[in-house]
Order: C-alpha cells, then sequence, then structure tokens
C-alpha cells in the first residue's frame, strides 16, 4: 500500500540554517522539496568532481587486497585522468599505425625523408598504383620500377629528372618508414601495457575512492538542499513530506532543536513522494519495478500485489515448459548460495515463483523441454490451441475489469463509478466477441443487451453534469475514443498463446534436429549434445526477453490503461546520511 505522507515545513534562523540541516540529515526521514533552485558555482564545481570521480573509479578492476587512500583521493584521481587520456591518445594512433602498416608492408622498408630530401638533388621519386593497361602511357624521361603487383595492379616507383605530372594515381607518403612504424607501434603496445599496470595498482584504491564517490555525492545533496531552502527575512525553512507515522519523532526534534514546524496534509498542487509498505511475501515483485523503473503517484493505486499475481501468470505461459522453468529455478538456488551476502534476496525468491508457475503451466500443458510423446499433459483441455486462445482472452477479461473495480471503488459514492460498470460489461461483450470473430465461438444473444446497457452507462456516467447535453457529450466523447481499444486491448492477451507456442515450437525443432543425428557414435553424440545445449539456451534467452517486452507490457501498458496509471510517481528518498 502507499503510505499516507504529511506536509511539513521546519522553520529556523538563517544562521543556524547549517546545524539545522546537519540534525535534519541525521534524523532522516523528511523527503526535502526545494522551494528555490539549487544552483551555484560550489555545486556545479561538486558535481564536476563528482562526474570525474565516478569514471576513474568505472575504469579500476575489482581486486580483493584494499588499502586506504590516507588523503590522496584528488591526487589519485587526477592521475586515473591522466592514464585515461594518455590511453586515448595512444590507442588512436596505435589504430593509425597498425593502419599504415598494413598498408605499407608490402612496399618493404624505405625512407620517406630521404624520398623528399632527392628532390633538392633534381631526382623526383613518385609511387604509383597502374593498371597494366596504363604503363605503356609513362611520360618521356620517366623510369617505372615495380615494386610489386595484385592482380592487373602494378605498384611502382616512378622516377625522373624532373616534376612531371603523370597521367594516373600517384599515393603520398607515409610520416615515417616501415622500420620505425614497427618501432612506434612496439612502444606504444608497451605503453598501454604499463598503464594497465598501474590501473590494476590503483585498483588497491577502488573502495576508498567508492567511499570518496559517496561523500562528494553526499556534499552536493547537503549544499542542493541549503541553496533549494527558502528565506525569509532572518529566517530560512525547509520543505518537505514525511510519512504519517514519523511525523511525531520530527516534531520532538523540533521541540528539542527549537525549531518552528507546520503540519499539514498534502493539497492538490503538492507532489508527494510515494512510499510503498507491504508484506514481505509481496515486496518480492519490487525487483521488478524496479528494472522497469516505474512507481505509482502518491494519489494513485499500489498494484504490488495485482502485479504479482497476474506477472506470475503471464511467465508461466509465456515461458511454457517445465523443464525451463526448473532451469531457471537451479539457477536462482545456485545464485543465491554464490550472493549469500546480499541483503535483499527478493530477486531470487521472484525467480522461485515465476519458475513455479512455469513448471506448473508445462506440466499442465505436457512440455518439458519441448514437448514428447511419453509426456502426458496433466490438463488435456489445453492441449487443443483454441482453448488456450480462449484462456488467454479470458484473462485479459478478468484482469481489465479488476482495474475497473478498483476505479469504481476509488470514486464511490460518486455516480461516476457508474461509468466503470459500464465498461466492466463493455469488455465482457468485447470478450465474446474475440471468441465470436478469432475462434468463431457462437456469440451470446444476450451480450449485445449487456453492450447497449454498458455503453449507456457510459455515456450517461463518465462526466455527469448540471447541464445534461453537455455530460451526454463527454461521455459519447470516451466512448468512441475507448471502445475500440478496448476489443484492441482484450485481444492484445493472445500473445499469451502466440509467444508461448513460438517458445515450444523451437524447443521442438531443436529436440528434432538433434534426433535426427542420432547417437550412434561418440561424434554424432557430442554434436546431438551440442545442438541440444546450445538450442535450449537460446531459447532460454529468448524466454527471459519474451517476459520482459510482453509480460511487462499487459501489466504496465494494458492494465495501467484501464486503472488511468501515469506512473509518475516519485519514490520518497529522505535527506539523510550515506553510509
Amino acid at each position: 500500500m502507499i503510505v499516507r505522507m504529511k506536509k511539513i515545513i521546519l522553520i529556523t534562523q538563517s544562521k543556524d540554517i547549517d546545524s539545522t540541516l546537519e540534525s535534519v540529515r541525521r534524523l532522516g526521514l523528511l523527503h526535502v522539496e526545494h522551494e528555490n533552485a539549487p544552483s551555484g558555482e560550489n555545486i556545479a564545481a561538486l558535481k564536476e568532481k563528482l562526474n570525474r570521480v565516478s569514471k576513474t573509479t568505472a575504469v579500476l578492476p575489482d581486486i580483493k587486497n584494499q588499502a586506504a587512500a590516507d588523503n590522496r583521493e584528488d591526487s589519485l584521481i587526477d592521475e586515473i585522468t591522466g592514464l585515461l587520456d594518455g590511453k586515448e591518445t595512444l590507442t588512436e594512433e596505435l589504430q593509425i599505425l597498425k593502419r599504415d602498416i598494413e598498408t605499407w608492408k608490402e612496399w618493404g622498408n624505405f625512407n620517406p625523408g630521404l624520398i623528399e630530401d632527392l628532390e633538392s638533388k633534381k631526382i623526383w621519386i613518385r609511387l604509383c598504383k597502374v593498371s597494366v593497361q596504363e604503363m605503356k602511357n609513362i611520360p618521356e624521361g620517366a623510369v617505372l620500377e615495380t615494386i610489386f603487383r595484385k592482380g592487373n595492379i602494378v605498384y611502382c616507383a616512378v622516377i625522373s629528372r624532373k616534376e612531371i605530372e603523370l597521367p594516373f594515381e600517384t599515393l603520398a607518403l607515409p610520416e615515417m618508414g616501415m622500420e620505425e612504424m614497427l618501432f612506434e607501434k612496439k612502444k606504444h603496445e608497451k605503453r598501454l601495457v604499463e598503464i594497465e599496470k598501474r590501473f590494476l595498482e590503483i585498483a588497491a584504491y577502488k573502495n576508498a575512492l567508492h567511499n570518496y564517490e559517496n561523500y562528494l555525492a553526499s556534499l552536493i545533496e547537503f549544499s542542493e538542499v541549503a541553496e533549494g531552502s527558502g528565506r525569509f527575512e532572518k529566517l530560512s525553512y525547509i520543505k518537505g513530506y514525511s510519512p504519517i507515522d514519523k511525523v511525531n519523532l520530527i516534531e520532538a526534534a523540533a521541540s528539542k532543536e527549537k525549531w518552528g514546524v507546520l503540519v499539514n496534509d498534502p493539497g492538490e498542487n503538492d507532489t508527494p513522494p510515494t512510499l510503498i509498505k507491504n508484506p514481505k511475501w509481496v515486496k518480492i515483485i519490487k525487483p521488478m519495478f524496479d528494472i522497469i523503473g516505474t512507481i505509482p503517484g502518491y494519489g494513485e493505486v499500489d498494484i504490488s500485489l495485482h502485479f504479482l499475481i497476474f506477472f506470475s501468470i503471464f511467465f508461466g505461459m509465456l515461458i511454457g515448459d517445465a523443464g525451463y522453468g526448473l532451469t531457471y529455478f537451479l539457477m536462482a538456488l545456485i545464485a543465491q548460495k554464490k550472493f549469500k551476502a546480499m541483503k535483499d534476496k527478493s530477486i531470487f525468491f521472484l525467480t522461485y515463483v515465476l519458475a513455479s508457475c512455469a513448471i506448473i503451466w508445462g506440466l499442465l500443458t505436457g512440455v518439458f523441454f519441448g514437448p514428447h510423446a511419453w509426456l502426458k499433459p496433466m490438463m488435456p483441455y489445453f492441449s487443443d490451441t483454441t482453448n488456450v486462445q480462449a484462456f488467454c482472452f479470458l484473462i485479459g477479461a478478468v484482469q481489465l475489469s479488476v482495474a475497473h473495480i478498483w476505479k469504481i471503488l476509488r470514486k464511490f459514492p460518486s455516480l461516476k463509478a457508474l461509468s466503470d460498470v459500464g465498461w466492466i460489461c463493455i469488455l465482457w461483450a468485447a470478450y465474446f466477441l474475440a471468441k465470436s470473430l478469432i475462434l468463431n465461438f457462437e456469440f451470446p444473444g444476450f451480450m449485445k443487451w449487456i453492450f447497449i446497457a454498458g455503453s449507456g452507462l457510459v455515456i450517461l456516467f463518465t462526466s455527469p453534469a448540471k447541464n445534461i447535453f453537455a455530460g451526454i457529450g463527454a461521455g459519447l466523447g470516451d466512448f468512441l475514443l475507448k471502445l475500440v481499444n478496448s476489443f484492441a486491448d482484450i485481444v492484445s492477451y493472445i500473445r499469451l498463446f502466440a509467444v508461448g507456442l513460438a517458445g515450444v515450437a523451437i524447443a521442438n525443432a531443436f529436440n528434432q534436429i538433434a534426433a535426427g543425428i542420432g547417437a550412434g557414435s561418440i561424434l554424432n553424440g557430442l554434436l546431438s549434445g551440442f545442438v541440444l545445449f546450445s538450442g535450449h539456451t537460446l531459447n532460454l534467452g529468448l524466454g527471459i526477453l519474451s517476459i520482459l517486452v510482453h509480460g511487462v507490457r499487459l501489466n504496465v501498458l494494458e492494465f495501467s490503461g484501464h486503472m488511468d496509471m501515469e506512473w509518475s510517481g516519485v519514490e520518497y528518498a529522505p535527506f539523510r546520511k550515506r553510509d
């Protein structure tokens, strides 16, 4: 659920603002909202330094043995920055050298400087590419000396006692000879190795640099809160939000520190942060919200439980294979054992739930690393693709109806709630229409009356007003805009069947290929094993991709669209001390 917030304003004397902020930060309960834009040269300089630190620590490898930086963080950062610039320059120059070596290696070792010096002695040498046909066009007074030949093209040196305009392509001399190129290449490669070695040495201070990074981030946050505080004559004030159950702690601190404090409910124009609190078994869905980067607005609804239930169903149907589900389950077990030091193990428990759903659906449909004759489905009803598609439409109708039931509860006792009753009627009419048009089921006659009744409720009660015609006009507009979408959203759930079927077909194809190769010999057995391993590994990866594309979409777009959710929330992030 979304925790209720209180709007809080703390008032102090301007001369005490820093000590007040330090106390507020130690308290760690106030989500600060800036009254003024937090800007200034000091903040800009700190952000630039933080950016440099982030870039430098990112290039350092992870090593076990860490050391204290002894206040040398800035000098280390300067050194790493210099090494990075040097590495970038060396890498670019090395690429040019390798390209030139490849271009000129067949010309042999020559000194471009000596060729240029010969011009002062009235000897001109030009390096050229000449086709066999063009060789007869050599100007008088020029001598052509072949260096090497590739097919119909002759690479040569044209020598003359005076500067002559040549009727074929001439090549610009390189800046250095082959021997010097090879020497410079070796020198650059040696320097790059030295830079990487130095990076490895500096990596002993990576944790110290991370701590320095956190310190700078904390300093920036403190400076931004100070600059963003409101001011009135000799007073300064900090505005923010706190969970309703923590307000008493802030009031106690205000009494102790002699601050002025105002506590109010957030107004319509305020934007409180969103803090979600759920039981542990529901909180396991949080990693998925973190991955997609969504959080409901303060005035919206927490759909964590709903998301967990339907996302688990979607996962099972999209993966559609008990063998794959078992693989995901075992991978999560191994990962949890390897990363047992992780404090938040939600991602592992979420994987167990999702994998279990894939195992259950695979057993119901008789699929274990693809379909097999020896494995019979536990529920033969789902062996018929028509039944599975109808089941997909049913899931869509149920989930989207839940969205409108939620809206009814929020709008009640307003008459506007009746418009969502109307949309539920329309959704179920769309469900039967989809079955009729796509799956050739008979459309029930009574559903047309339910559709008509639902349409009337939507038109009449979407926006009831004193002027009945204005209200009907608004309702009719909403009805026409969303009617087709409601049908399309129900049909959209067929992706659960289509993607799941595609995964089963891919698994079956690799099984058939491996069976065709057989295991009559060691070589055939190894080849069959390779086909099975690579094919099912590919399918496992595609399965995860399908979950992120389709499983998330049905919850975040189709369902949330019917809920009128904008996911416009700002996560509750109190001003507090950093570790």
